[in-house]
């Protein structure tokens, strides 16, 4: 047995007779520290409980809201602020092109009321409208000199198509005629043939060519048969074959005297066949006619369209003279809009470098608000607004939320406009203005405030409704009731046995209204440093609803009957 164990057996007392108790605390320091925290937290909960103990027993009433119940409104809204703007706004400036001209009339001053179109201020135009004069004179050169052009190009078509006509026309008469003095467009001889000079002359060609030729065709062979039979002294043979090309001689001269247009003076088939050799010269001298014609027809329009394209080119007004009469017009600076003149940057002999006016409809006016982003779920445009301002004291002017931004700003608000309706409103541009924008509302139903509802664990709600007693010796009953519309004061509640003029108890929680009676500061207090004992957390503003209210008084009484 170890000597630790042996001392320990024979008890403390022999232990403690052995060794030093500071010697023990030296060796378990942090045990020490451990069981001295210990025992002081022990000592303190049972100092405390006992204290609070006894402060609750001296807990009495000081006060006790209430509110009556009478048939109200009930209003869910969403409180903002902003600044009055106009709903229309536009701007009179000066374009670039005029900037430096100098002012040389204003016609108009802040405050004024203007129409659409009327002029606020003139510049000076001197410059502009010599250089416009210049340019409209060129313009008018270049538009008569395009036109000379054009006409003499029609004229100039007019004059080589009329000549060419004329040849083609003669080459027509030349082909169809053969150039025979004699014409017939369309005759009928004794044959029975018809048709121009050309025409006849083909016909008869044709009528007796191939006859003629088979006779000449004989004849030929008939005249190398008698050359043989000359060559061979062949008399007989020579006669007969003599007799024959005599013979076909008679024919062939037949023939040809046969072939004659005695209506145009041709005799004969070698003077018909010599006009038939000729139709074919006529007829290229014909196309060549045509040709010429054509070519001049395509030249001549050419020519043509292009002095007519230059026409109406110069028939354009130019980019110079429309600049300049675009910078004259700017010259005269009108209003934009029907308005009032809220803002005026124009003197006489200045220059115009930015805005020269501004122009707001003072009597279509907005409220500009900012809504929080906790708020804007339940906001919609729509909605009515009431609004309020220094400028328009006790008077309530409505409006219309009109616009709400899709994204939040910076700040992760969003802006939004209000509408206000009507004109002459007391608003004034400019000016701090609150607004009530009314999510719901509902007439003609019982509100209290909303710790006046209670809850049991099963979900049903009550309210505590007066049975007797005055101020803080007031007793209640327990009325269950059915919660609708909520804000953030205010809830609607319903029930069978609920009366316009029950007195309600402004909160369920029998802890509101109670403090400490003595000068003994709260033990919870006193713990957390010692600051001074007060009221317990107060129920709603004083009155608790709409329906009024009642404070109860004096220093004493006991907790509420009826319970």
């Amino acid at each position: 047995m170890s000597e630790q164990e042996n001392t320990v057996r024979r008890g403390p007392l022999g232990w403690l007779g052995r060794h030093n108790p500071l010697h023990w605390v030296k060796r378990h320091k942090k045990l020490t520290i451990f069981l001295v925290i210990v025992l002081l937290i022990i000592a303190f909960v049972v100092n405390f409980l006992g204290r609070t103990a006894a402060a609750s027993a001296a807990l009495t009433y000081q006060f006790v809201r209430t509110t009556t119940l009478q048939k109200t409104s009930l209003t869910d809204s969403v409180s903002v602020n902003g600044t009055v703007a106009s709903g229309s706004t536009a701007s009179v400036t000066a374009s670039d092109s005029v900037k430096t001209y100098k002012v040389t009339a204003v016609n108009v001053a802040v405050g004024d009321t203007v129409h659409k179109g009327d002029v606020i201020a003139t510049l000076d135009t001197s410059k502009v409208e010599e250089q416009l004069a210049t340019a409209q004179q060129n313009y008018s050169d270049s538009l008569e000199e395009a036109q000379t052009s054009y006409d003499q190009s029609v004229e100039d078509q007019t004059t080589n198509l009329a000549q060419l006509q004329e040849d083609l026309d003669k080459a027509q008469q030349d082909y169809d005629t053969l150039g025979l003095t004699d014409y017939y467009s369309s005759m009928e001889n004794s044959a029975g043939a018809t048709g121009t000079n050309r025409e006849l002359v083909e016909y008869y060609y044709g009528l007796y060519a191939e006859e003629i030729a088979g006779l000449e065709n004989t004849i030929a062979n008939l005249q190398v048969q008698l050359t043989q039979a000359q060559n061979d002294g062949n008399a007989d043979r020579q006669q007969d074959v003599q007799g024959q090309l005599t013979d076909y001689q008679n024919k062939l001269n037949i023939a040809k005297g046969q072939c004659s247009i005695p209506e145009l003076g041709l005799q004969g088939f070698d003077t018909i066949s010599q006009y038939y050799n000729q139709i074919e010269q006529y007829r290229e001298a014909l196309d060549k006619a045509q040709q010429a014609y054509d070519n001049a027809v395509t030249s001549n329009s050419r020519a043509v369209d292009n002095a007519e394209t230059k026409l109406e080119q110069a028939s354009r007004t130019s980019d110079t003279v429309t600049d300049l009469e675009s910078t004259l017009e700017d010259c005269t600076l009108t209003a934009t809009m029907d308005g009032t003149i809220t803002e005026l940057n124009a003197t006489v002999g200045s220059v115009c470098s930015g805005t020269v006016a501004t122009i707001q409809d003072v009597n279509n006016l907005t409220v500009e608000v900012t809504i929080p982003a906790s708020s804007v779920g339940k906001l919609s445009t729509g909605m009515q607004c009431n609004i309020t301002s220094d400028a328009t004291g006790d008077t309530v002017v409505p409006g219309t939320l009109t616009r709400i931004d899709p994204v939040a700003n910076e700040e992760g608000n969003f802006g939004a406009t209000v509408t206000v309706s009507g004109s002459d409103t007391g608003l004034l541009i400019g000016i701090s203005a609150q607004v009530e924008i009314i999510v719901n509302e509902k007439d003609n139903v019982f509100t209290v405030p909303r710790d006046a509802v209670g809850t049991h664990e099963d979900g049903s709600t009550y309210v505590l409704r007066k049975t007797g007693g005055e101020g803080v010796n007031m007793t209640f009953e327990e009325v269950t009731v059915t919660t609708g519309d909520t804000n953030d004061y205010y809830v609607e509640i319903s029930g069978d046995d609920l009366t316009e003029g029950d007195v309600i108890r402004s909160s369920a929680d029998l802890t509101q209204g109670i403090e400490t009676t003595d000068n003994t500061a709260d033990p919870m207090q006193e713990l957390m440093g010692g600051a001074q004992g007060g009221a317990a957390p107060a129920a709603p503003a004083e009155g608790g609803g709409p329906g009024g209210g009642n404070m109860g008084g004096g220093p004493d009484g006991g907790a509420p009957g009826g319970m």
